[in-house]
């Protein structure tokens, strides 16, 4: 697809590709296919570098003389990285090593301190036409509030107790430095002015962003179940940097499209490319919920699936995810073992639902059921599985996703909608492609 951009068009460029981790990102994604194109395996740097090298220089190619170029990487092939964009880009124009130092919950291993940050590197096309920002001298340094908890003494974070004694947890207790989740765990709760409080000074920006906090609990809401999402907050920093309204902003493997979400909201235009059918689905669906633009309306998405003979062929898994997404859910983490239900399904009032310790979407209980068949037609013995899978689970109403439904089929969904048992509601694929499908779901309440 970078083929298809034409010379020197974009303003700036941000990738976050695999980083040679030697880690399989699974959460999401969980067919063999899909798994070879998330895989972040390549068995050593050089076998990386080999699959990075094209693809940069596609996008040194395509970015503007004026434009910047920033890489996403961490410590397994970051040295590596680092020289090929010199040879790539010129070392007289590399301008930064960004380090994204962040809070986090991994532990160190006997013999390796825990790592606690990731690397950026910022390139220019031409250094000496990289033109001043006022942002890279002064920048509101401090803690994202939305991320934080509040009471009456002010701002904080919560941290685990550890080995406290029960004798010191009381006496914190008293002191109103215990924080009790709904579900009674108790953690220990410090205040950002107490301990941090040089924080919120405004200073010069540094390559040193220890400001920005990962996705997690705090900032749910953001979260589309991909494994190496980013927070919005880091590429609003990036394109407040290094762009400016009107630009075009390129990711070319964009994931679930946090890139093109700060491009839009900050009056960039924006061009996303990634391998993944799923990903790209994700991506739609995330355009829409948050700033309502339409495929074919708004934006354009190209080499995408389109017909139910395409939809035939691409393994189960993916089709799975497709599915969910295609109308409106969020699919299953767990691909095995997910007894019978692919998906779910939450009500438009869930952004109302607070979400502290309750699951992604707070109220755990406010979802329906998908199911998701990829045949030509569900039978009765399909459906008579869901209607277990839905009564194990305390669910009164499921959607069931194929090609077609046997009579058999249908005829036992009617009975049960007549008796009062369960409601299931068949959605064809065709449905799904024309919206039909969709819009069924909308008009009872549903994003």
């Amino acid at each position: 697809m970078l083929k298809e951009v034409p010379d020197e068009s974009v303003d700036l460029i941000y990738i976050d590709p695999p980083f040679n981790s030697n880690r399989s990102y699974e959460i999401f994604w969980g067919d063999t296919q899909e798994k070879r194109a998330f895989e972040d395996r390549f068995g050593d740097a050089e076998a990386y570098i080999a699959y990075m090298r094209p693809r940069v220089v596609e996008m040194y190619r395509v970015l503007k003389k004026t434009g910047s170029f920033y890489y996403h990487c961490d410590w397994h092939a970051s040295h590596y990285v680092k020289i090929m964009l010199d040879q790539i880009f010129n070392f007289n124009n590399f301008v930064n090593e960004i380090i994204w130092n962040y809070e986090g919950t991994q532990s160190p291993s006997p013999v390796k301190l825990a790592s606690k940050h990731q690397i950026i590197f910022r390139y220019a096309k031409n250094i000496k036409l990289l033109k001043p920002n006022k942002l890279w001298y002064e920048h509101e340094i401090g803690y994202d509030y939305s991320t934080l908890k509040k009471d009456e003494k002010g701002y904080f974070r919560i941290q685990g107790l550890g080995d406290y004694s029960q004798e010191s947890i009381k006496r914190l207790e008293a002191e109103g430095r215990i924080y009790h989740t709904s579900k009674g765990t108790q953690y220990l709760k410090y205040y950002i002015e107490e301990r941090n409080g040089k924080l919120f000074k405004k200073k010069k920006l540094s390559d040193v962003w220890a400001d920005i906090t990962q996705l997690g609990t705090a900032i749910q809401k953001e979260k589309r179940g991909y494994p190496t999402q980013k927070p919005l907050k880091l590429l609003e920093r990036i394109l407040d940097i290094d762009s400016k309204k009107g630009d075009v902003v390129l990711d070319a493997f964009c994931g679930c499209g946090t890139a093109l979400v700060a491009a839009q909201k900050h009056g960039r235009k924006w061009i996303g490319i990634d391998i993944s059918p799923t990903a790209c689905r994700v991506m739609t669906q995330r355009l829409w919920d948050e700033f309502r633009l339409t495929e074919g309306k708004d934006f354009e998405l190209i080499n995408m699936l389109r017909n139910e003979a395409q939809l035939r062929e691409i393994p189960p898994f993916e089709f799975e995810n497709w599915a969910v997404i295609a109308l409106g859910g969020i699919p299953n983490r767990a691909k095995v073992g997910d007894y019978g239900i692919d998906g779910k399904l939450y009500p438009i009032e869930r952004e109302k639902v607070k979400t502290d310790d309750k699951g992604l979407f707070g109220d755990v209980d406010t979802y329906y059921p998908i199911q998701v068949k990829q045949k030509d037609k569900a039978g009765r013995p399909d459906i008579d599985a869901f209607e277990t899978a839905m009564q194990r689970d305390k669910r009164r109403k499921g959607y069931f996703i194929s090609f077609d439904f046997t009579e058999d089929a249908m005829k036992e969904i009617k009975r049960l909608d007549k008796e009062g048992e369960l409601e299931i509601i068949p959605i064809t694929v065709k449905g799904l492609l024309d919206k039909s499908g969709f819009e069924k779901i909308q008009s009872q309440g549903f994003k």
